[in-house]
C-alpha cells in the first residue's frame, strides 16, 4: 500500500507500521495452525499405537484413532473394524454375524 503523504520523514510511523506482518502461526485460532498442532499431538500417539498392534499380529483398520482402539479394544474384531463397541450384547451380536472368527 502507498504511503498517502510521499514527504514523509525517515522516522514516519506510518511507513514502519505498514511494513509489519504476522506469521499465521501466531494466530492458532484464525489460521489452520492450531487444528496443525492438534491433529500431530494426535498422531504423536497413533503412529505408536499402530505399530505396537501391527507388531501383535493385529490389522487395525487405520493409524488414524490408533491410540483410542489400542487402549479400548478387548477383542480383534474391534480393532479390525475401528469402532470399540461398550455393551456387550451387541458386541457378541456383532461378533456372531459379521466375524466369528474374530472373537
Amino acid at each position: 500500500m502507498a504511503h498517502p503523504n510521499p514527504n514523509c520523514k525517515p522516522d514516519c510511523f506510518g511507513c514502519k507500521a505498514s511494513s509489519i506482518s504476522f506469521a499465521p502461526s501466531a494466530m492458532t485460532t484464525r489460521s489452520i495452525a492450531g487444528a496443525m498442532k492438534a491433529t500431530e499431538k494426535q498422531q504423536e500417539k497413533d503412529l505408536p499405537a499402530y505399530k505396537r498392534m501391527r507388531q501383535e499380529g493385529l490389522q487395525p483398520k487405520g493409524t488414524k484413532g490408533a491410540a483410542r482402539i489400542e487402549q479400548g479394544a478387548q477383542t480383534k474384531f474391534e480393532v479390525t473394524s475401528g469402532q470399540i463397541i461398550d455393551d456387550q450384547s451387541t458386541l457378541k451380536a456383532a461378533l456372531s454375524e459379521f466375524a466369528p472368527d474374530l472373537a
